[in-house]
């Protein structure tokens, strides 16, 4: 029981570290990028055969936001309980709504890294290995897929093209 409590504070500590360190920096000025060519740039970059879109009423399910308050906001979420990529993509448009992505994606995170933590090896290894969560320029990034690099490069090319 200890060590399960460990792992939980563990993964809890994780995710608000990475929250911080996201909210250390001044954002840079604000990306005058088409949030869809984004959002496509990254797709391009994505393994997405196991992802679907999800429409409003499941992001707000999964990350408690609502995409209505944002002016841009796409999920593309596992078409299956057993698969863990997602990619979201958002344009905020002040701190405090920055704020509430970082938590959130640092939220949905913690909690897949719980499901799959005693039976998922690969998806585990996959949450820790290879997820990505970032702010830039007004856009919101967080991506858990084995080519999570490209798409976290994708993303920041795309948001420097005007």
């Amino acid at each position: 029981m200890k060590s399960i409590i460990f792992e939980i504070c563990r993964w809890a500590a994780a995710a608000a570290a990475i929250v911080f360190l996201i909210s250390l920096g001044t954002p840079p000025a604000d990306s005058h990028a088409d949030p869809r060519k984004v959002m496509e740039a990254a797709c391009g970059s994505a393994e997405m055969t196991n992802m679907q879109q999800a429409p409003n009423q499941v992001i707000k399910r999964i990350y408690g936001i609502n995409p209505s308050d944002y002016e841009y906001c796409v999920l593309y979420y596992p078409l299956t309980n057993m698969n863990v990529d997602e990619l979201l993509i958002a344009r905020y448009s002040d701190a405090e709504q920055e704020s509430a992505l970082c938590a959130a994606a640092g939220n949905r995170l913690d909690s897949q890294k719980q499901v799959f933590e005693s039976y998922g090896v690969g998806q585990t290894e996959l949450l820790t290995n290879h997820s990505v969560i970032d702010s830039c320029g007004g856009f919101f990034l967080f991506a858990v897929n084995t080519r999570s690099d490209d798409i976290h490069e994708a993303f920041i090319k795309a948001l420097e093209e005007e």
